[in-house]
């Protein structure tokens, strides 16, 4: 039979019970608001039943309950979405990281071609070079405007120049972006090797370190937004409850498949350190490969080979060394839009400049005719690329080569037609034609004043077809093409980016469903585990006056 005394430690068990739910419940209300947090609960459960099998277990009908016990405080968490929600946070970083260059990159442009009326408000180089060619064609047609021609001219350059230099400005802020991203790398991973430092102190004693295991996930997820990694959990060892996690072993995956350790669960010294190396450490140069040093190894990676994330789109963006097809080259979206803008600029000076040195310019003071040079002064060395007015043009307008020969000075005038009427034309042959004296007769002017015939010819290059690598198009018509490649690079970018971010944050509510505090339900648990705990301290009441009664109130008979 039990004892009398039996109901106080069931009565004293179920108060200790109720009152660690309640300080449980306090805990999730204080940290509503904080960050990361997840809502915890304590997992209740019988303690063993009276009396145990046994030779001399007592002679009563059953078992009797003794009551309850807390087994253990767990957070809430699923961690299928945990795995799902760091999967798609590097789609989002990749995207994000790459979006946000391409809109740098198109307000660099200021390029719309959307109606007239908007294209005519802007000011960028599709305008200016429709301004250059107009120039040319009032002058062709009588126009005395050379000195409004050099100033078309110099627009021009400088919106060339002026593109060209922000593109490298905007490179070199990429650039420190992806230095301090892999600063952040760093810095997450260490306080990531320091909580689990933290976690294999506390768990082996049988503690839940469920605080700790939040703020280690903050910041998972904040390293998962910047590359594609893995996260596995081992348990500490010791004495460690069944329903403890362990510590974190976070793995960095590659686009080709490789694995690499940053994190080891069980091993702090071999913390990984990744560094990115640069062919050039200039502005100019780009990425040569990723190092991750660790105590035990070092791993090289090459930037194609890094996975989705904010950290890969930087460099992405920013460009890096290619080896594909086994062939070396620069890759990369600002590289390939100053490539781009490049043979722009060279097939514009290469035949302007071919037309122009073809052309004669005004007399001089003793009426000599000479043959115009180069109008453009453009060098592709080095980034960004080097483009000016002739000096000679920009110290004297007269110097502009916009007449034409007069081919009634000619000896041969079909000669020369042939040559202008060649496909392609050989400029280089005409202007070694037009230097030779002996094609000339004696006496007759070269060019005639007011003929601008060679200003006809130049303001034509407008609708030419020209030499774009192994294509030909109209200069306007590459160059709008390359501005609509870029509108849909920019517009997959940012469509991409909404549908990973959406996809995210519907992955996120679903996480906060399962381990945000819901204060109705903590209010809940509150009035729940409140009542239990007065019913248990009125159960012990109640044993109490029972026993007093024993004690007190039996055996005075008589006294």
């Amino acid at each position: 039979m039990s004892s009398t005394f039996f109901g106080l430690e069931t009565a004293k068990r179920g108060m200790n019970a109720q009152r660690y739910g309640l300080q449980t419940t306090a805990h999730n209300i204080a940290n509503s608001n904080t960050p990361g947090f997840s809502r915890q609960r304590v997992n209740l459960s019988p303690t063993s039943a009276f009396p145990t099998a046994g030779m001399n277990q007592p002679s009563i009908p059953g078992q009797i309950g003794t009551g309850v016990e807390g087994g253990s405080v767990q957070r809430v968490r699923d961690q299928f979405l945990d795995v799902q929600f760091r999967s798609r946070a590097s789609d989002s970083g990749f995207w994000h990281a790459s979006y946000k260059s391409f809109e740098r990159m198109e307000d660099i442009f200021n390029e719309t071609f959307k109606s007239p009326e908007l294209e005519a408000q802007s000011s960028n180089i599709s305008k200016q070079l429709n301004q250059f060619w107009n120039a040319w064609s009032d002058l062709a047609s009588g126009k005395e405007n050379q000195s409004v021609l050099k100033e078309e001219a110099n627009t021009i350059v400088e919106s060339f120049n002026g593109v060209a230099r922000d593109l490298v400005e905007t490179r070199g802020q990429i650039k420190e972006e992806i230095d301090a991203t892999s600063r952040e790398v760093n810095a997450l991973l260490d306080a990531i090797n320091q909580i689990n430092i933290q976690i294999r102190s506390v768990e082996p004693h049988g503690y839940i370190p469920n605080d700790l295991y939040d703020k280690q996930d903050a910041l998972i997820d904040e390293l998962s937004n910047l590359m594609e990694i893995s996260v596995t959990r081992s348990p500490s060892g010791g004495q460690a409850s069944p329903v403890a996690e362990g510590a974190a072993t976070i793995t960095m995956l590659g686009a080709n498949g490789n694995k690499v350790n940053l994190v080891t669960y069980n091993n702090p010294s071999d913390l990984a350190e990744v560094s990115i190396q640069y062919e050039d450490n200039s502005d100019f140069g780009a990425v040569a490969g990723i190092t991750i040093t660790k105590s035990s190894e070092t791993v090289e990676m090459t930037a194609e080979n890094l996975a989705k994330g904010e950290w890969s789109g930087l460099i992405k963006a920013f460009g890096y060394v290619s080896e594909e097809g086994g062939a070396e080259s620069i890759e990369g979206d600002y590289v390939w839009a100053l490539n781009q803008l490049t043979e722009v600029a060279q097939a514009f000076a290469r035949e302007v400049n071919a037309v122009h040195s073809i052309g004669y310019k005004s007399p001089s003071a003793n009426g000599q005719m000479e043959l115009g040079g180069n109008f453009f002064d453009f060098s592709n060395d080095g980034m960004p690329f080097s483009f000016s007015v002739n000096q000679e043009i920009l110290a004297n307008a007269n110097n502009i080569a916009s007449l034409g020969v007069n081919v009634e000075s000619l000896e041969d005038p079909s000669a020369y037609q042939s040559l202008l009427n060649g496909s392609p034309v050989d400029y280089a042959a005409i202007q070694a034609f037009l230097s030779d004296a002996t094609n000339f007769k004696e006496g007759v002017p070269k060019a005639i004043t007011g003929n601008h015939t060679n200003a006809q010819l130049i303001s034509s290059i407008r609708d030419v077809k020209v030499s774009f690598g192994e294509e030909s198009k109209q200069i306007g018509t590459f160059y709008r093409d390359f501005i609509g490649q870029l509108g849909t690079k920019g517009k997959q970018a940012a469509q991409n980016y909404v549908n990973s971010d959406l996809l995210l944050f519907s992955i996120d509510s679903r996480r906060q469903e399962v381990s945000n505090v819901s204060m109705d339900e903590e209010l809940t648990n509150m009035i729940q585990f409140q009542h239990a705990y007065n019913a248990a301290a009125r159960m012990l009441t109640v044993t109490d006056e029972m026993l007093d009664r024993i004690i007190n109130g039996m055996g005075v008979v008589g006294r």
